[in-house]
């Protein structure tokens, strides 16, 4: 297996495809910076179907195949398409602004935490492993699928990609990253689609089919401060292990609070990572 070359980015519901590597190295972060500036910068228009054409990837996964199939295996859809699942990963820059707010601490992690969760349902690419998900006010997250790997992973990605950020690369004084950039980087490409009036109405169809999931999905994030996983570990107990039974409880009381049962006989089930499980 060969390593991608390019990411493909969505803005204003067009796809760029985006190389990674120029005179055979990798982009410096000044140099990617202007690539999603000159995306920023495109005025061009969605070409028709374009704008929600990944609201097939949040739909029925049997639409999805029949529109492959029969819409996606020749021609410009399926160079662009190929382009799209061959990337490295998917970028979505999107014209919201989320993150967390003192005045509003609340309603702004819950919308901040759906957002990432589904979006629009048009703007991620549901079947890439995972999409970075940029907002207009530079907040930033991921959209995980997860068949490929436990949230762990995805954490430790995190982690090595914040702790680059800050400690080895930085910032320049004006706000850009540090470095010059290249005008002889070749512009982002847009990606070209023949969309049929059918195809479309698929797109419409899973869309409305994503939105009913979507909005039946009830969220809320908040910030715990009271402690954190260092109590719990001065405690001689696992942090995973506090969770899970905190889990538990939750749904003890929630379920069975009150009632007189002779014994606690009931199992719950809880999440458990894979790794964690081998570990063991």
């Amino acid at each position: 297996m060969r390593d991608s070359k390019h990411i493909v980015v969505y803005h204003r519901g067009r796809y760029f495809k985006v190389w990674l590597y120029h005179d055979g190295r990798l982009l410096k972060p000044r140099e990617m910076e202007q690539q999603m500036q000159r995306i920023l910068d495109n005025t061009s228009e969605p070409q028709p179907g374009e704008a929600r054409l990944a609201a097939l990837t949040a739909g029925d996964r049997v639409p999805w195949a029949r529109c492959r199939q029969a819409y996606f295996g020749r021609g410009k859809n399926k160079q662009s398409l190929d382009a799209v699942e061959k990337a490295a990963f998917f970028v979505t820059l999107d014209e919201t602004e989320q993150g967390y707010r003192t005045e509003d601490p609340d309603t702004s992690m819950d919308s901040y935490a759906k957002s990432l969760l589904h979006g629009q349902c048009y703007d991620r690419w549901f079947d890439k492993s995972f999409t970075f998900v940029v907002f207009k006010n530079g907040k930033i997250g991921i959209n995980a699928e997860h068949s490929w790997a436990d949230a762990p992973i995805m954490a430790h990605l995190w982690e090595y990609v914040m702790a680059t950020d800050s400690r080895q690369l930085g910032y320049a004084e004006d706000g850009h990253c540090k470095g010059d950039t290249n005008p002889n980087i070749p512009y982002p490409t847009r990606l070209q689609w023949d969309i049929p009036g059918e195809c479309q109405e698929v797109i419409e169809t899973s869309l409305n089919t994503a939105n009913l999931l979507a909005n039946d999905v009830d969220f809320h994030s908040f910030p715990f401060v009271a402690f954190g996983k260092g109590i719990i570990k001065k405690c001689r107990t696992s942090p995973d292990a506090f969770v899970q039974l905190a889990l538990q409880l939750a749904h003890y009381k929630d379920k069975w609070h009150g009632v007189l049962i002779a014994s606690y006989c009931f199992k719950v089930k809880v999440w458990e990572a894979v790794p964690l499980k081998q570990e063991r």
